[in-house]
């Protein structure tokens, strides 16, 4: 049973929420069948032993064992639990969808005004109503979502108004369906362009959209660009466009700067994250290195509405990019507070390569050598990605500091390390062997001798895989 739905379902669980499940299958208006709840007994330790350990010896999910414990001394019958297995996966999948509602107190109550009007509880609706929008006039965003239950709301009330008996004076709800749906409509339609366009940078896809062109220019001068939801996204529509216009950035920056309490936090990093791909991609990735600066501040923002965080965890591309343009901006000392800070928030096997190699980017960008000999020297990586960068940062370093003695050492043994170990593919390997070999030959040049010097510059810039290029031709350069 292992690999069964209901194992790969059930293992997705928090203890609290297998605990809650079983509530869930006690209730009679759910769930009359108490096998199911002895099945899902039977099944949580083990479940709790899965999550804990990652691993469970499959004998303990064999169907006959289960089966046993289920059914003591009874034929064993394989029909018969893989339909109880059915019947507990169609129930894990109920009880998900209810407590998806609790997440949706909104939905839940559109949902209970509809039925009201259905049933001609008109007291019972009124009341529904006006706390509905009471709850409103507090909810926190003023995203697409707030305008779909607006929409649905207003649509509610014209329905109940149009009922035969009850007054009916004017076409306030109507029209505030109506202006509600529009907003929905144009924000849900632009966020599914930005997409789209926000793909065609990676892949070679291209989807086709009905009548963006004309939806852009309609909105263009329209009143609909006051609304924050529609406004956010024809701003990154406009970025994507018209890359060569950077006024679309800065007024895009400005807004999530301004507007940022408007959205939710997976929405608002979705905004930042097509401003950021287009500092990296259309222009620092063209050699606009000033926008270094409009990337830092981006992610300075991110973190301060908790965005670089998922679940209490950083992903590590997230933290190795938030370094690496904080150094590039000479930012030291709040690289080096974040890393102090976030360190803890990776997954916990890559906390100490993480600590120790970062920590050692810093100190060598601000030129405290003997830190990094220091963070550097005595540590074995365990990852070979933080090897290869550790080595790097220290053959850097005695370089810097005219230690040509280990130099040397670590070049030898350097590329020991990257010609047996078979983890490492053969490009990158390549990369790194040129290095050492360009490396080797910098430490010995004389800077006199001009003609080599010269020589040396044009096989680095000729190299077609080649680690640190712009670092070599840097040391070149100071030595001319």
């Amino acid at each position: 049973m292992t690999d069964s739905k209901l194992i790969v379902l059930l293992r997705q669980f928090s203890a609290y929420e297998l605990n809650s499940f079983k509530r869930f299958l006690e209730s009679p208006y759910f769930n009359e069948n108490q096998e199911l709840v002895r099945l899902l007994e039977i099944l949580m330790p083990l479940l709790k032993s899965m999550n804990v350990q990652e691993g469970l010896d499959s004998k303990q999910l064999n169907k006959k064992v289960v089966w046993e414990k289920l059914y003591s001394g009874q034929k064993f019958k394989d029909i018969k639990l893989r339909r109880l297995s059915s019947d507990l996966t169609q129930l894990a999948f109920q009880f998900l969808y209810h407590e998806s509602l609790k997440e949706e107190p909104q939905d839940q109550r559109l949902r209970l005004m509809d039925l009201l009007n259905q049933k001609k509880l008109d007291k019972h609706f009124r009341g529904l109503h006006r706390q509905f929008d009471k709850e409103m006039e507090t909810y926190p965003w003023q995203n697409m979502a707030f305008h779909f239950y607006q929409f649905r709301a207003s649509e509610i009330q014209q329905a109940y108004l149009e009922r035969p008996g009850l007054p009916f004076e004017d076409l306030s709800s109507l029209e505030q369906a109506d202006f509600h749906l529009d907003c929905y409509y144009l924000s849900k339609k632009l966020k599914h362009y930005c997409d789209a366009l926000g793909y065609e940078s990676f892949l070679s896809l291209k989807a086709e959209l009905q009548q963006v062109d004309q939806l852009m220019e309609s909105i263009q001068d329209s009143p609909f660009l006051q609304v924050p939801a529609v406004k956010a996204y024809y701003l990154v529509a406009r970025l994507l466009l018209e890359p060569e216009e950077e006024e679309h950035f800065f007024s895009l920056q400005i807004f999530l700067k301004e507007q940022a309490n408007l959205f939710p936090a997976k929405e608002l990093q979705t905004l930042y994250t097509h401003l950021n791909n287009y500092c990296i991609i259309k222009k620092i990735n063209a050699g606009r290195s000033g926008f270094f600066d409009h990337l830092f501040a981006n992610y300075q923002l991110m973190l301060g509405h908790g965005l670089m965080l998922d679940e209490g965890q950083m992903a590590a591309q997230d933290y190795k990019n938030i370094i690496t343009v904080g150094l590039q901006v000479k930012a030291y000392n709040w690289v080096e507070n974040f890393i102090q800070e976030y360190t803890d928030k990776l997954p916990s096997s890559n906390q100490e390569n993480a600590l120790t190699y970062n920590l050692a980017k810093v100190y060598f960008a601000q030129k405290k050598y003997s830190k990094v000999i220091g963070q550097l020297r005595e540590v074995a990586h365990s990852n070979h990605i933080y090897a290869l960068g550790g080595k790097q940062i220290l053959l850097k370093t005695y370089y810097e500091t005219d230690e040509f003695l280990p130099l040397d050492s670590l070049i030898q043994s350097f590329r020991a390390y990257l010609r047996r170990n078979r983890v490492i593919s053969k490009d990158v390997r390549d990369q790194y062997l040129n290095f050492l070999r360009f490396l080797k030959r910098l430490s010995y040049l004389d800077p006199h001798h001009k003609d080599k010097l010269e020589k040396l510059r044009k096989d680095i810039e000729q190299c077609e895989s080649l680690a640190q290029r712009s670092w070599l031709l840097e040391k070149i350069n100071e030595m001319r």
